[in-house]
């Protein structure tokens, strides 16, 4: 029995481990094959590189209707959102060098990746102070923790190469 579930789990794992082996830096070089290959971004399925967290001060008045962790720290209020490294994400709209991703269901419930220089689509800001970025996020003003700010998005990538399965390569004939 303790055989069977040691066994198990290590099939899981193994599932688990193969499965986020397979992202890949969503790069300016995918986005223009994709779009060459009229695949829709809303079809394909974002992942975040990093844990993501953003936080806003809370006034006594906002603390309970707040809808993420509530945090005690120096003696403020703070409410967290957490979004878990490898978190699923739908493109919601884009632009020439951006996109908005959607962790989850909501109206204005998404985050903006802009295109770096490294040709990546990274977590953006309106603006940034001292490494905190300020966002709108689900009409609400919040703030991208420092640790957060190198995310970037990822896709897997069996599925970035869907489209070349279409290709044929043709070995030529030889004489008989």
């Amino acid at each position: 029995m303790i055989k069977n579930s040691i066994l198990l789990s290590l099939i899981v794992f193994s599932l688990l481990v193969s499965s986020c082996s397979n992202l890949i830096y969503y790069s300016e070089e995918i986005h223009k094959d994709l779009n060459k290959n009229n695949i829709e971004l809303k079809k394909v399925q974002f992942y975040n590189s990093h844990k993501i967290i953003i936080k806003r001060h809370l006034t006594k008045d906002e603390i309970q209707i707040a809808e993420g962790t509530i945090i005690f720290e120096n003696g403020q209020y703070y409410e967290e959102i957490i979004i878990p490294k490898n978190t699923k994400g739908i493109a919601v709209s884009h632009g020439s060098e951006y996109l908005k991703i959607a962790f989850e269901i909501g109206e204005n419930k998404n985050l903006r990746f802009s295109l770096n220089d490294n040709e990546q689509y990274q977590i953006s800001a309106n603006s940034w102070d001292n490494d905190f970025g300020c966002v709108v996020y689900d009409s609400t003003k919040y703030f991208i923790i420092p640790k957060s700010s190198n995310t970037v998005l990822l896709v897997n990538k069996e599925y970035t190469s869907n489209y070349e399965k279409t290709r044929r390569i043709l070995e030529g004939r030889s004489v008989e």
